[in-house]
């Protein structure tokens, strides 16, 4: 199955986007694939401005996104893999979302095999995810005098401790 990253992150820009804000990334330069100058970093992390207004090239890739901007005056080529976005903000509205908590979790999701486990991947920072399958249907159905009803569906479940 294909990483639903790209999928998680459009919508979120998307929605900013379409409420006239503009969205601005924390990034942790640290992280492997990061291309940003080194100069705009403060302490490993860097607030980088995302709105179509200021970025030129804007690509929306499976694992990262990838832009050109200027940064005092001079044009720059920025890649930002998901795995190195901390936040979501938008400052002229206070909004803020941490997209990597989003990401990490729903990617997460996406990896339970068929018994309920995490297949192995690589390890996300510092997030526990748990998983659980809430079956009511063998309470619910012992409960029906009736063989015609059909069992409930199952429910997947999962919470994200930081």
């Amino acid at each position: 199955m294909t990483s639903i990253c790209s999928y998680i992150f459009t919508a979120f820009y998307n929605w900013l986007r379409d409420n006239d804000v503009n969205p601005r990334l924390v990034v942790d330069v640290s992280r492997p694939g990061v291309q940003v100058p080194p100069h705009i970093a403060i302490d490993g992390v860097v607030l980088i401005s995302i709105d179509h207004k200021y970025v030129e090239n804007f690509e929306i890739w499976p694992t990262k996104i990838s832009f050109t901007t200027r940064f005092n005056g001079k044009k720059e080529f920025v890649i930002i893999p998901y795995a190195a976005m901390s936040e979501l903000v938008c400052s002229d509205t206070g909004i803020s979302i941490p997209i990597n908590m989003w990401l990490t979790s729903i990617e997460l999701a996406c990896h339970v095999d068929d018994e309920g486990f995490i297949e192995d991947s690589e390890p996300y920072d510092d997030h526990q995810v748990f998983f659980s399958v809430a079956d009511d249907s063998a309470q619910d159905n012992a409960s029906d005098t009736e063989d015609n009803n059909p069992p409930k569906k199952i429910k997947p479940n999962f919470t994200c401790v930081d």
